[in-house]
């Protein structure tokens, strides 16, 4: 399948991809009418999409496919490639029932300049494709999503939805230690992600350290490998070369040896340190904020009631010196006062100085984010349901 993204669009650099590996999406128990065709396919696109659909079906048979299309939707990146398949969920975990079900398997590529936007259409349209769908598969990933939450999350939405939407980060133990890896970046078109520990600790906190570096690589230019990258104030890595293997992969390891980068998991798992996040990353987590701000302030209570924290993150700035200094600072939240908090600083600032000491009140149009911690489990925006499920049944 030819991208047809022009090498204008595209970004460039040691952790990019001359080309995004193909995306494949299969949409999971799919009604026999829609299945029957390419023709009724490519006529249901039409009409969720409201725009005119380019079909393109091979002269000859292909073997092991009952059809095969080539459609073409003005929203979407790059041609969809779709053929049914039977079982497609097939050894995966998923209940019986789901995978010996038939499937309609779609294959494209995310334009590696927004693949968020690229995936996000694309689930958006299959999510509306077929309201008796049992789900939709993530083939490149494994991960299975149930119709409902797809509905929730892009179609009724207004907020984008989280980045690691495009990958997981799995972990492989062997006799040598720990292997934590992305799985998902080559589709956007960048190099997967790897760090390696000579045992399992902090490998909690190395697959979020992952996370949040593959969020970075995804919209600023990184260094070229055997280079030292900072990916938060004082926090240094080594982005090793490429290891041997099928699928292209970089190597994060410690800027002090060719080790793990224990001196930077040491400092976040104790709360010292803190990653830098991505605009859309940062711009995502405020409007999440803002949506469950009253939310959260009717949690407070009965979280400090049980042991629980509080936390909001609030960005601060520095004009004292010859270069305005900014960065995010959690603050504690001592009470709610209507539709505010009284929170003072958790933990010093790293870039800016002069921080009050003394607790302040914060509004809703000032925060980043918010946490609760409590259960041993940091709850955030994301997690408001299950948050105040947990509360309720413990109070």
């Amino acid at each position: 399948m030819m991208s047809g993204f022009e090498q204008t669009d595209t970004p460039h650099g040691d952790w990019v991809l001359e080309r995004p590996e193909p995306t494949a999406i299969a949409l999971v128990g799919a009604s026999p009418g829609l299945m029957k065709s390419p023709q009724a396919l490519a006529e249901r696109i039409a009409n969720i999409s409201g725009r005119d659909v380019d079909l393109t079906t091979p002269d000859e048979p292909v073997d092991g496919v009952e059809w095969l299309a080539s459609i073409s939707v003005p929203e979407l990146a790059a041609p969809l490639l779709c053929w049914p398949e039977v079982a497609a969920g097939e050894n995966l975990g998923l209940p019986q029932e789901v995978e010996t079900q038939s499937a309609i398997v779609v294959q494209s590529l995310l334009h590696p300049s927004d693949p968020l936007t690229s995936l996000s259409n694309l689930l958006r349209l299959l999510t509306m494709l077929d309201d008796t769908a049992s789900g939709i598969l993530d083939c490149d990933t494994g991960r299975w999503f149930d119709l409902a939450t797809l509905r929730r999350d892009l179609v009724e939405s207004d907020i984008e939805p989280i980045e690691d939407l495009l990958w997981t980060v799995e972990l492989e133990e062997f006799d040598s230690g720990v292997s934590i890896q992305t799985c998902g970046l080559n589709r956007c078109g960048r190099h997967e992600l790897n760090i390696f520990l000579n045992d399992a600790e902090h490998q909690e906190v190395a697959a979020d350290l992952i996370a949040s570096i593959a969020s970075l690589c995804l919209e600023t230019p990184l260094p070229a490998t055997d280079t030292l990258i900072e990916v938060g104030p004082g926090l240094h890595l080594k982005v090793s070369s490429a290891i041997p293997g099928d699928i292209p992969v970089l190597r994060l390891s410690s800027a002090l040896s060719d080790g793990p980068p224990l001196d930077v998991l040491e400092r976040l798992a104790c709360g010292a340190a803190a990653i830098y996040r991505s605009s859309r990353s940062t711009s995502r987590h405020r409007l999440m904020a803002i949506a469950t701000w009253d939310r959260f302030l009717a949690a407070v209570d009965s979280a400090h009631e049980q042991g629980g924290s509080c936390f909001v993150e609030v960005p601060w700035e520095d004009t004292s010196g010859q270069e305005i200094r900014r960065e995010h600072l959690w603050m504690q939240v001592e009470s709610v006062d209507g539709k505010t908090v009284v929170a003072k600083p958790a933990h010093e600032g790293t870039l800016v100085q002069g921080v009050p000491d003394a607790p302040s009140n914060i509004t809703s149009d000032e925060v980043c984010s918010w946490r609760i911690h409590w259960l041993d489990e940091a709850w955030g925006p994301e997690q408001i349901e299950m948050l105040e499920s947990s509360l309720k049944q413990h109070s």
